[in-house]
């Protein structure tokens, strides 16, 4: 690409795609840090809520207590509950995910007819009627204010499951747009790079000019003993296919988990890794459990014990975003490659293998690894994510 016009518009285009890129991260970045304050202030509202209703069955029981004055509590209820009406409504503003604004008209309807009992139980107080007033307040009282609460509960975990899932979507959207903008501005900027000048073939009676004197090329000074450098060779280990390929399908047929670990110790010669943990989420999607290790002594595989969903480390970043993520080695310890298994409701748990000679870096053997967490990730059942918006519906 020697012209200018054309030079100029590919520098244009690499440049449309890097500012593209930029504003549309930024843009992603911002929508996350929104959607993080917005569950921040679901959260603490629900909390609110969750103290309230507690008070108001409190301070209803407190109407057929000896020595309280029933004005005092009446007027107490009352103020709870249109207060606990409030924090209901803009939890529902909040609210995103489906489950979570049937669950909060759950609670308000129970609240309604916590309301409807309320009276029927004052009516009884002020007549003096106080054993049928106990009855109210400590039956249908105590399971109408049960009742709103578990439906509070049942609010937060709809939009905890909800919020996790959209942030996860956000993040894949995100790495597409960064990988898609560098492809475009690494192809335009090999666009840009002129090419080289073509010799004119020498004849037996042509004289060199003195810029080909000057200049002389690899072919004229292998007379001298100069010879092409190699190009350095790519280290690190290479993926067999073959054997990948063969792991693949035998994952396919596997009826019985019981199968597991000799495939793990497979995966693990596919991806030249001294040790794998194969982590399952719980059915609560709070925590992950390793079911399968491979290539550590019995009393350290022992001590592993769960790992929650929110601890700093790749494995449970891989489960959060749902994306490969890898800790880079050093002269003293092994790096290691965390890779997801992702199924249509969500990630169910990670593949995390201890990496030898740098293998974390190896684009070949992070595909391979992504390949094979894809295929477990068919065996893997119920997946978290699903059992959990079913636990909330």
């Amino acid at each position: 690409m020697t012209r200018l016009p054309v030079r100029l518009l590919l520098l244009a285009i690499c440049l449309a795609a890097i500012g593209s890129a930029a504003y549309l991260t930024w843009s992603f970045e911002q929508h996350i840090r929104h959607d993080d304050s917005r569950a921040r202030r679901f959260d603490a509202l629900a909390r609110a809520a969750s103290v309230a209703v507690a008070d108001l069955r409190a301070a209803q029981e407190s109407y057929v207590a000896v020595g309280q004055g029933a004005d005092f509590w009446f007027a107490r209820v009352l103020a709870i509950r249109k207060d606990l009406d409030e924090k209901l409504i803009e939890l529902k503003s909040l609210a995103t995910a489906p489950e979570a604004t049937i669950a909060l008209d759950d609670a308000a309807g129970a609240l309604q007819d916590f309301v409807q009992m309320d009276l029927r139980a004052r009516d009884h107080v002020r007549s003096q009627q106080l054993a049928l007033a106990s009855d109210m307040v400590f039956g249908d009282g105590f399971d109408l204010t049960k009742k709103t609460g578990e439906a509070i509960e049942r609010a937060v975990t709809a939009q905890s499951v909800a919020r996790d899932a959209e942030a996860a979507a956000t993040r894949r959207q995100q790495a597409q747009l960064l990988a898609g903008a560098g492809a475009v501005t690494v192809l335009g900027l090999l666009l840009l790079v002129p090419a080289g000048r073509r010799r004119e073939p020498a004849t037996a009676i042509a004289i060199p000019s003195a810029e080909e004197v000057a200049e002389p090329t690899l072919s004229d000074l292998r007379g001298f003993g100069v010879a092409a450098a190699k190009a350095p060779e790519p280290s690190g280990p290479a993926v067999n296919l073959a054997s990948m390929a063969s792991l693949c399908g035998d994952l396919a047929k596997v009826t019985d988990t019981m199968a597991l670990p000799a495939l793990m110790e497979r995966a693990a010669g596919v991806l030249s890794a001294s040790g794998i943990v194969l982590w399952i989420a719980d059915p609560d999607g709070r925590e992950l459990s390793p079911i399968v290790v491979h290539g550590y002594p019995p009393q350290l595989a022992n001590r592993l014990g769960n790992l929650a969903r929110d601890a700093e480390n790749v494995t449970a970043s891989a489960y959060r975003t749902g994306l490969l993520q890898t800790m880079k080695g050093d002269a003293i310890s092994n790096g290691a490659v965390a890779a997801p298994l992702v199924s249509p409701a969500g990630c169910v748990g990670v593949m995390a293998a201890e990496m030898k000679d740098g293998g974390e870096q190896q684009e070949g053997l992070l595909a391979a690894a992504t390949i094979i967490a894809a295929q477990i990730a068919t065996l893997v059942g119920p997946p978290a994510v699903k059992v959990k918006a079913e636990a909330a519906s």
